[in-house]
């Protein structure tokens, strides 16, 4: 099966040290460097127009520096990974704090970067990326009477984005950003929407498997979160749960490779 390249974007104010950076990524096939910017402000504006997967980012540049940017991009864009790659060793403890594949310093080192290269192959071609999970899906909606304050609320099944237990209330939110408070608990809300394929993902959290588009590696591969297709929200995932949504997601027809 073949996989494309990964969509790459290399950012850095110094055009020599850029050059560098390209020609050494340029010796990975699964690797394609599709664009090269030079500022933070043009990559802002272009985050939302080109299709990037992942940013070998520098850090000391005008205007806004890459720990700015990393910030704005793990908020906006957490499907996109980064990389670090910066001539100062004495940024990186900084840097972790937004869980990038790594952090490499410069000159590269062909080692360091070929293991950089396959962390970020593992993190975007390894986990769950846009799943077409619909066509097992009935295209019947389905309703459902919830015991919620104030009374029975019939509820279109297709609309709950996910159901959450915050403090000692069971929130079930919904499209719209409408979220209702149930009587029911969560292991009764489990029971009453298996039938309509939701899964308990973490033992606070129940999301439909339909609706998953991504599953996300944080704090290299230690914990887990789900990005769902109507809610950027991250919903996480326990460890224990991991093997069982890829289960489901394979009975779906989604191959991992």
């Amino acid at each position: 099966m073949s996989v494309e390249p990964i969509k790459t974007v290399v950012v850095d104010d110094e055009h020599l040290s850029a050059e560098a950076t390209i020609s050494a990524l340029k010796q990975f096939p699964s690797i394609n460097v599709i664009e090269y910017i030079d500022n933070t402000p043009e990559l802002i504006s272009k985050l939302s127009q080109i299709d990037i997967e992942l940013l070998v980012l520098d850090i000391e540049m005008p205007y806004n520096n890459g720990m700015n940017v990393a910030s704005f991009v793990k908020k906006k864009y957490p499907k996109i990974e980064i990389i670090f790659c910066t001539g100062h060793a004495y940024f990186a403890a900084d840097c972790y704090d937004f869980e990038p594949v790594d952090f490499i310093t410069k000159p590269i080192n062909e080692a360091r970067l070929k293991r950089a290269i396959e962390r970020a192959e593992k993190k975007l071609r390894n986990t769950i990326t846009e799943f077409n999970t619909e066509k097992k899906a009935d295209a019947k909606s389905k309703k459902i009477g919830i015991n919620v304050e104030g009374g029975y609320q019939i509820i279109d099944v297709d609309n709950i984005l996910y159901i959450e237990k915050r403090a000692r209330k069971i929130y079930i939110n919904t499209k719209g950003k409408t979220s209702l408070v149930s009587k029911y608990n969560l292991t009764q809300l489990e029971d009453i929407l298996a039938p309509h394929d939701f899964f308990r993902c973490h033992q606070s959290f129940i999301v439909p498997i339909k609706k998953i588009r991504y599953v996300k590696n944080n704090q290299f591969g230690k914990t887990y979160s789900i990005i769902l297709k109507e809610s950027y929200d991250e919903i996480p995932l326990s460890r224990s749960k991991h093997a069982e949504i890829k289960e489901k997601l394979e009975q779906y027809g989604i191959k991992f490779v």
